[in-house]
């Protein structure tokens, strides 16, 4: 079973962990970025994900994360 970005919009911008489809886990954050009538999810480690929002200028790692790879996520933040 994989998840759907309804499912998943109430964890974005927080810190959570992932279960993905392949049986990694990965901890971060996902946001959602809506450009020219689509909708894509991007994840990064909470450190990057913080610095960018302090710093947009700032590289970080960032990779596209479609929604059909998480299996689960459970919301760690505080």
């Amino acid at each position: 079973m994989t998840m759907v970005p309804t499912d998943i919009r109430n964890f974005y911008n927080k810190h959570c962990r992932f279960k993905l489809r392949n049986g990694k886990e990965v901890y971060g954050v996902i946001w959602e970025v809506d450009s020219n009538a689509s909708h894509r999810l991007f994840f990064a480690s909470v450190s990057d994900y913080e610095r960018f929002q302090h710093d947009p200028e700032q590289p970080i790692a960032v990779i596209p994360m479609p929604p059909d790879e998480i299996v689960l996520v459970e919301s760690l933040a505080s």
